[in-house]
């Protein structure tokens, strides 16, 4: 019998709004970073990670010891339907390992995100291991065994079908972190968190001797087959104890010492993790500038640059983390982190992530100033308007003063030589003065603004 062991690492995504009002809540983040500490994990390398290296504590699993979990006994009657028959005709439901098939729902507060990772296990006769490898019909798109078994957990189409163990599996993530979110949200009927079409890169852990080039090439070639980019194959490791074989959508580790099963899980891990919440940031600064640019006011740009701090801070962090980890496993950066990560270009990605961020940051507060330029001179404005409105009620006023005293018929008759000749003189002359000087200004403002 040979064991494979079938990871999938599948992100949730969290809406942008949402996700912005997660980050600004401080306090919240705080309240949440001891809650789950005591919450076990089920799948073994994450159990042996976290125990052995303490900078990744801060991965903590939503499911406590009284969570009820779903039964992966469920996968069986799925593992029967004919959607899910290997090449059409090979059932997997007979070689389930149901006691060694978890998942988990790792959530990470520093980055408030939230990843569904499963594990299932299977026992396969060696006399019918290259009837399944070799099984794919050609009129049919992809029902290999690589491609099968993702797609018990994975959606390629709105329309493709998913096992039902795994959309119990959904609706139960999904509400977990629908829960955790709900205090926060703004709109309660609003739904924050999916899981994308296409999203769950899958790895194949074989218990076998590496050795055998039998077994090797009947895995690489089906795994080679079940890609839809040929050629994307890279070699990591091969050696007497393991070969390490990185694709696209499908990775194969073959190896009978179960060391290397914990070794290069959290490998494989990572790197699909850093992949996800790179382009994930990417977006957001996408949707952000799209909604600066449709509410191109001082308000929201206001509100923004403060947001985009917050982005800054969690790309940093995403950098040290990925340096955090490249310390964690030692010889392996070197040896085999770093082979992937140029593969994926992973360094490059967070490097132009950090740039983009800061350059955005930088494009908001030129805007928020040539916004706050704007607002001074309309104020300017309408104060020089309210200035010749109060010179016009000022000449109203004395014109009533004029007539309430009368004062016209005395400039007709008063004598010149009389004291009374300049009070005259000024209630004349004044709201004349006061008149002429309103124009001036107006034709003032005017020359001087073109």
């Amino acid at each position: 019998m040979i064991t494979i062991r079938v990871m999938c690492v599948q992100p949730i995504e969290v809406s942008v709004d949402q996700y912005e009002n997660l980050l600004v809540r401080k306090s919240h983040a705080r309240s949440l970073r001891d809650r789950y500490n005591n919450n076990p994990f089920q799948t073994r390398w994450l159990q042996q990670f976290r125990q052995h290296h303490r900078k990744f504590v801060n991965y903590k699993s939503l499911f406590s010891d009284s969570t009820s979990r779903v039964d992966a006994n469920l996968l069986k009657p799925d593992l029967q339907q004919p959607a899910f028959l290997v090449g059409g005709e090979h059932d997997l439901s007979q070689y389930l390992l149901p006691e060694e098939t978890v998942y988990d729902l790792v959530f990470d507060p520093r980055f408030f995100n939230f990843v569904l990772v499963y594990e299932l296990a299977f026992a396969l006769p060696d006399h019918k291991l290259g009837q399944i490898l070799t099984a794919d019909q050609a009129d049919v798109r992809q029902d290999d065994l690589y491609n099968t078994v993702r797609g018990l957990m994975v959606k390629e189409q709105d329309d493709s079908p998913l096992s039902e163990w795994a959309n119990q599996i959904r609706a139960q993530v999904l509400g977990e972190v629908e829960q955790l979110c709900r205090s926060e949200r703004r709109r309660n009927s609003l739904k924050v968190a999916s899981i994308g079409n296409n999203s769950g890169n899958i790895t194949l852990f074989v218990d076998a001797s590496a050795r055998d080039e039998r077994i090797k090439n009947l895995f690489l070639n089906c795994n080679a087959n079940a890609e839809r980019l040929l050629g994307n194959r890279t070699t990591v490791v091969d050696n007497d104890k393991v070969h390490y074989a990185f694709f696209s959508r499908f990775h194969t580790i073959i190896s009978d010492d179960p060391r290397y099963y914990l070794r290069y899980a959290p490998i494989q891990y990572h790197i699909q993790f850093i992949w996800f919440y790179v382009r994930y940031y990417s977006e957001i600064m996408e949707a952000l500038n799209h909604h600066v640019l449709a509410l191109n006011s001082r308000a929201r740009i206001g509100s923004k640059r403060h947001v985009i701090d917050e982005y800054i801070n969690k790309i940093e962090q995403l950098k040290m983390h990925n340096e955090n980890f490249k310390l964690a496993i030692e010889s392996d950066n070197s040896a085999v982190y770093a082979k992937i990560e140029g593969k994926w270009n992973i360094e490059s990605s967070l490097a132009n992530a950090q740039s983009y961020v800061s350059f955005f940051k930088d494009y908001l507060e030129r805007a928020y100033i040539r916004k706050a330029e704007r607002a001074s001179q309309r104020q300017n404005h309408i104060l020089f308007v309210i200035s010749c409105i109060q010179i016009l009620g000022l000449i109203s006023i004395w014109s009533d003063y004029l007539g309430l005293s009368k004062l016209q018929t005395a400039i007709m008759g008063v004598n010149h030589q009389s004291a009374d000749e300049w009070v005259l003189h000024i209630n004349t002359w004044l709201p004349i003065g006061l008149f002429a000087s309103l124009i001036s200004l107006v034709v003032f403002a005017y020359v001087k603004r073109e």
